[in-house]
């Protein structure tokens, strides 16, 4: 039985993933996992990335008293404001009197 020539390549949906098992472009070490090949960001998808940020130190506010007391976070705020507005989705508009504002979650 012949052997085909074909370079095999791992499917897409794994390049997001390292596993000991699939073929990798390092040069080969003593060790038998070496730890950077399980530990760099460039081998990790975009979208895994971001979860792995989501467990930063950065922590996101839970309360808009503790996001307007970051510049980041107001900036944010008026950025989505205003593409609401441009996009007609709402207009920011008085509370008729002795209507009290909903909360939310």
């Amino acid at each position: 039985v012949r052997k085909s020539g074909r370079v095999s390549k791992p499917p897409i949906w794994l390049t997001g993933y390292v596993h000991p098992s699939l073929p990798s472009t390092s040069a080969s070490t003593l060790s038998l996992y070496p730890i950077h090949q399980f530990i760099s960001y460039s081998r990790i998808s975009r979208t895994s990335q971001s979860y792995l940020a989501s467990f930063s130190s950065d922590n996101k506010p839970t309360s808009f008293s503790q996001a307007v007391k970051d510049d980041r976070w107001i900036k944010a705020m008026k950025l989505d404001i205003e593409a609401l507005e441009q996009n007609n989705t709402w207009e920011v508009v008085n509370l008729p009197p002795g209507k009290v504002p909903i909360g939310c979650k």
